[in-house]
């Protein structure tokens, strides 16, 4: 299999929101992002947002398989 892309959803907490939470998606980051890259990541989030709470973030790997 082939890397084509990773995401990470990054779901976030304020009374602003619908329900409660948000999730913000984000593609085409590196193919194995550590604990840390997705750290700065959320602290860069709530740095920039109105009151944002980080839930949780969730990594989806996507593969392509290519036949020879």
């Amino acid at each position: 299999m082939d890397w084509e892309k990773t995401s990470i959803n990054v779901t976030m907490t304020n009374d602003k929101y619908a329900k409660g939470k948000v999730v913000r998606n984000f593609n085409n980051i590196v193919a194995d992002p550590t604990k840390t890259q997705i750290d700065l990541l959320v602290e860069g989030l709530i740095m920039l947002s109105d009151g944002d709470a980080f839930l949780k973030a969730e990594v989806i790997k996507h593969d392509a398989m290519v036949t020879e």
